[in-house]
């Protein structure tokens, strides 16, 4: 197929466009595959502004591309209409051109427009494209390096900013515990800890936050030295005796207990564990007569047999993809907006996913549920679908999630330079 490629008249240009149309009619381009690209545009998304409904028709575009474009001389150029794209997204056309137009400004993508404005591909026998039109992905293939680049330094960035926030609440802390502990310097620190918030960037911020808490350290420090005088103190000798023996002893059952007491105390312990499989038998028949549960009863089903251990060792994906690592349910629970955006779920539907099941299990089965979309899109071609299918099941008590990520953490991820099926 021709590298030549047109842009309509109809289309407002823009620089960004232009730029795009130069990348898209790169001669050398780098073998790729479609798996890699994918993976990558998805870790690129937040810091190129992709995200929402543009981060769902990336993906559709992605998964209708063809295995063999990505290499050799191969164009990734996808066919299929704005009314189509409406339709698998549930939003207007006009949306969708838009969204188009962000990937093709951000330089993953170009307008590849046929004289009518129709988009369609023929191949040859060998599968190769003749001719094609539509939305051509040439550019995020000859910007391979430079993707990779950038999402390294997204990542490092992330990180960086994860320290200075620790940072900073640690030394606030600090500077704090030492006005109450010197009230004279109280206020002088206060307004330096208040300037200090004022400072937007994060990394700067942590840096002015050190110089205030060396300062103040090395103000008191004087006081703080010399040694402690043992005036007042008191002669105590440590008892460390615990005498295990005679605790044992005292409440051992004496050997000497009259007979009439003991077959008391049997008959009572009797009476007892029959009440208790009566109160037993009586409860589960009222849980058994209920229709419906509360989301923390849910909850607790749902993740009985789920450590945040289990889903930090299936969810790779979700962790490459956001750059975090999911070690404690609260780093989950603050992953929960990107990973919606990630599979194009609307807010109005996770939170009613978290009054059903609980907030814990419903981060859980997101997690999951963009865990197995990111490893194979073409498996679930609708998340927000899947996620609720999810939760009847875990509120009809059917749902083994735990399954579900023993399944995911025992796959073993595919070797280094062999393609991932999409």
């Amino acid at each position: 197929m021709t590298s030549r490629t047109t842009v309509s008249s109809f289309r407002r240009i823009t620089p960004a466009i232009v730029a795009s149309a130069r990348l898209a009619l790169s001669d050398e381009l780098p073998d790729t595959t479609k798996a890699e690209v994918a993976l990558l545009l998805k870790k690129a998304a937040p810091s190129l502004g992709i995200h929402g409904t543009a981060y769902h028709v990336m993906d559709i575009l992605l998964g209708l591309s063809r295995m063999e474009d990505w290499s050799g001389e191969g164009r990734p150029v996808v066919a299929i209409s704005n009314a189509k794209l409406a339709e698998y997204t549930q939003r207007s056309e006009r949306t969708v051109m838009r969204c188009i137009r962000k990937l093709v400004e951000v330089g993953i993508a170009a307008y590849r427009d046929s004289a009518s404005g129709r988009r369609f591909v023929q191949r040859d026998r060998d599968g190769m494209i003749t001719v094609g039109y539509g939305i051509d992905f040439t550019p995020a293939r000859a910007r391979l390096s430079e993707l990779k680049m950038r999402v390294q330094q997204y990542q490092e960035r992330l990180a960086a900013e994860l320290a200075a926030r620790r940072e900073i609440s640690r030394l606030s802390r600090a500077v704090a515990d030492l006005a109450l502990a010197f009230p004279t310097y109280a206020d002088e620190w206060q307004s330096e800890l208040d300037t200090a918030s004022e400072t937007i960037d994060l990394l700067q911020r942590a840096a002015e936050l050190r110089i205030v808490y060396a300062a103040a350290v090395e103000r008191v420090q004087p006081t703080l030295s010399g040694t402690m005088a043992g005036e007042g103190d008191i002669r105590v000798i440590p008892y460390t005796d615990t005498n295990h023996k005679i605790i044992f002893e005292s409440n051992a059952c004496p050997e000497n207990l009259p007979a009439e007491e003991m077959r008391l105390d049997e008959q009572t312990e009797a009476f007892v564990a029959t009440e208790t499989i009566d109160v037993r038998s009586m409860t589960e028949t009222s849980n058994a007569e209920e229709n419906k549960r509360s989301g923390l009863e849910v909850q607790t089903d749902v993740l009985s047999a789920v450590p945040i251990d289990l889903i930090h060792r299936a969810c790779r994906e979700v962790q490459s993809l956001t750059g975090t690592t999911l070690a404690s349910w609260s780093e989950l629970r603050r992953q929960e907006g990107l990973l919606c955006r990630m599979v194009g779920l609307s807010d109005k539907v996770f939170e009613r996913g978290r009054q059903r099941v609980g907030p814990h299990a419903a981060a859980a089965i997101l997690a999951t549920v963009v865990e197995k979309s990111a490893r194979d899109p073409d498996d679930i071609l609708k998340p927000e679908a899947y996620f609720l299918a999810m939760l009847d099941r875990a509120v009809e008590g059917k749902l083994n999630l735990d399954r579900s990520l023993y399944g995911l953490a025992s796959h073993s991820r595919p070797e280094r330079g062999q393609p991932l099926q999409l």
